[in-house]
């Protein structure tokens, strides 16, 4: 068995647990000490460092997948279940709708149930931090839209460290310089 962390960028994940909690009651405030905790990426940097350092002795390599990744680079995928020892062929980019009967799990997996395949849309790439600041500020107050900020911003070294060590398709030689 072989640890996978996957990463997506805090100003999507962020929100998005808040928006989650808030749905089933859970709470939803970034600032308080269950906020704190649930938004921030520390642990899975400390428990990746965990592997790296103890790992290697008994065989085990963490490894990192990025949620774009998931989402426009399906040889990312590929090269990941053959560094684990699954089956590339075996997964899934398309499946049926379904529906959780658990309130709580549900709302957590929502997006995904309600969905037949990968979505496109929901990527990092080109996001703004005072545009998303502002949609916060639209939907959650400018306390909460703050704190997330807050939050966001001292997670990012940890996304950053663990988003350069993910697994990516391979770049083909194009007679470019890396």
């Amino acid at each position: 068995m072989q640890p996978i962390f996957q990463i997506r960028h805090p100003m999507l994940m962020y929100p998005s647990a808040i928006r989650a909690q808030r749905a089933i009651n859970l709470g939803g405030d970034p600032a308080s000490n269950f906020g704190r905790f649930t938004l921030s990426l520390q642990r899975q940097r400390k428990l990746y460092d965990w592997y790296l350092e103890h790992g290697a002795a008994v065989g085990i390599v963490p490894r990192v997948i990025d949620a774009d990744d998931v989402m426009k680079s399906p040889e990312a995928v590929r090269k990941l279940c053959r560094q684990t020892g699954l089956d590339p062929d075996a997964v899934a980019y398309e499946w049926e709708t379904r529906v959780v009967e658990d309130f709580r799990i549900s709302r957590f997996l929502s997006t995904i149930n309600n969905s037949r395949g990968i979505l496109p849309g929901f990527a990092a790439e080109g996001l703004d931090m005072e545009e998303e600041k502002e949609k916060w500020r639209k939907e959650f107050g400018e306390k909460d839209a703050g704190e997330i900020a807050k939050r966001v911003d001292e997670s990012m070294g940890d996304y950053l460290y663990l988003w350069e060590r993910r697994t990516k398709e391979e770049m083909k030689d194009e007679g470019l310089a890396p």
